[in-house]
């Protein structure tokens, strides 16, 4: 197996085909890559039936499966998928108290999930776009949620874990006979109860 270690702006990376692990500038694991079959490319490189271990301040926080990924040569961004398009979400992973599937996953600056379905906390999410800020929250945009009842309906909000609390901007809330469109949302799916501001009932035929 080919062993080298370098070292690029910020971080450092080793590799022992086909495993890659990166560093960060105090030394922490940042990511680890695993994958049956790794091929060089003119960009970079290309691997099949691929596992990403994500950590936060050294501390493992998300898994990341999928079939495919792509990745500069230096491992600074990478995206995870199918080897062709698909709609299936082929992403699959867990962490933070969460299991989840997406259609796209990638890491520039942070990790970005394209068609994300989540479920765990006592709430279901979906969102159109999600960047996961590891060991503190998951900004939504173009979302839904549910739960206990409720379904909830916002363009861009946030699911924070210390509190278990989703936090959104304009939103409409649909259950228990009701629709109500608020200003604000604040939610603990957890405690099965949310807070709307400026809300009004929405009268449905």
């Amino acid at each position: 197996m080919a062993l080298f270690t370098l070292t690029t702006t910020g971080q450092s990376v080793q590799a022992e085909a086909p495993w890659l692990t990166v560093y960060d500038q105090a030394g922490r694991p940042k990511w680890e890559v695993r994958m049956e079959a790794l091929v060089r490319t003119a960009d970079g490189w290309e691997g099949q039936e691929v596992q990403v271990q994500l950590y936060h301040e050294g501390v493992p926080h998300l898994v990341l499966r999928a079939p495919h990924i792509r990745a500069d040569r230096y491992g600074r961004e990478w995206t995870l998928g199918a080897d062709e398009p698909s709609t299936d979400g082929p992403v699959r992973g867990e962490g933070e108290g969460f299991s989840f599937t997406c259609r796209e996953a990638r890491w520039e600056a942070g990790l970005v999930l394209r068609d994300l379905h989540a479920a765990g906390r006592g709430v279901v999410l979906s969102a159109g776009e999600a960047r996961w800020e590891l060991g503190h929250a998951v900004l939504l945009a173009d979302a839904e949620a549910a739960f206990v009842g409720w379904e909830l309906k916002f363009a861009s909000g946030r699911y924070e874990f210390a509190s278990d609390r989703l936090v959104a901007g304009a939103a409409t809330v649909t259950g228990h006979g009701v629709t109500v469109v608020g200003a604000t949302l604040t939610a603990w799916p957890g405690e099965g109860r949310l807070r709307l501001t400026e809300a009004h009932l929405v009268q449905v035929p």
